[in-house]
């Protein structure tokens, strides 16, 4: 069995008695693997990211997918010469492109990602998304009474809170389960320097996405630090941020941020968020 990414869509039913053969993964994916669900190390079987893998005469070969931490491309070689790609869940990158062995691959089959296979997603780059959080976040510099929400999934949303912090300076709450969670992602130590568990540190909050889904919750948090701040500021980063998208406008580009709900004390914005590849 192989496993491109640690979303929970794609490990639903897999528990701690998994007892069909190994789980072929990266080492990232392999310790979020054993650390959440409780699979012993003896089930699961780290992928070396471009090296050449030999499992029952059929040869095998990962290249990091540009998607959340530990997401991997699998090329398959099997005897018969009828190679197969198998993205999972990837953001296309230049690099794949010009990446000498898929070049000199002749793929027989790909199995492809096809969420946002259409020409209505047109989707703002990464930087111009947290560029546009950044400066929220300045903008707002003048009241220290305003709570940042950052909406996450169990992985996902990293990059995001990862580079608000390190280009602010500034400590990001995680809380302590997912400052658990981060310490499984081979994070560098400057990187892990920004994050805490002690929310009485930051005023940037990462929470999970089923927070900010819900207005009622997001009331109850406004009302439960009534005392610290009186403006709550919350992004929710997601591709499907506007619903189905947006069809291409000629000369104009995705709108970054986008007001979902409004409340004189909570303040929230929708972001687009690609974590995979459109057309």
């Amino acid at each position: 069995m192989s496993n491109t990414n640690f979303y929970s869509t794609d490990y639903q039913g897999l528990t701690r008695s998994f007892c069909h053969g190994k789980i072929y993964c990266s080492s990232i994916t392999a310790s979020l693997v054993h650390h959440k669900i409780g699979i012993p190390w003896d089930r699961l079987h780290v992928l070396t990211l471009n090296e050449k893998l030999n499992i029952a005469g059929v040869n095998l070969i990962c290249f990091d997918a540009n998607h959340c931490p530990g997401s991997i491309i699998i090329l398959f070689e099997p005897p018969n010469g009828k190679a197969v790609l198998h993205t999972g869940d990837f953001r296309f990158s230049s690099k794949m492109a010009n990446n000498p062995v898929l070049q000199s691959s002749c793929v027989h089959t790909l199995i492809l990602d096809t969420t946002y296979c259409n020409p209505r997603y047109d989707f703002p780059s990464q930087e111009i998304v947290i560029q546009f959080v950044i400066e929220a976040i300045q903008a707002e510099a003048f009241n220290p009474k305003t709570l940042f929400l950052i909406g996450s999934y169990t992985i996902g949303k990293e990059r995001l809170f990862m580079e608000v912090a390190r280009l602010l300076q500034k400590k990001v709450y995680v809380g302590a389960a997912k400052l658990q969670i981060l310490k499984h992602l081979e994070l560098p130590q400057e990187i892990m320097h920004w994050f805490t568990a002690n929310e009485a540190e930051s005023h940037i909050h990462v929470v999970p996405m089923w927070t900010l889904a819900s207005f009622k919750r997001m009331k109850y948090l406004s009302n439960q630090y009534a005392g610290r701040y009186d403006l709550i500021v919350a992004f929710c980063p997601t591709g499907w941020a506007f619903g189905k998208g947006r069809k291409k406008t000629p000369g104009k580009r995705w709108q970054q941020g986008s007001i979902i709900r409004y409340h004189p004390r909570i303040l929230l914005l929708g972001l687009v968020w690609k974590l995979k590849s459109a057309t």
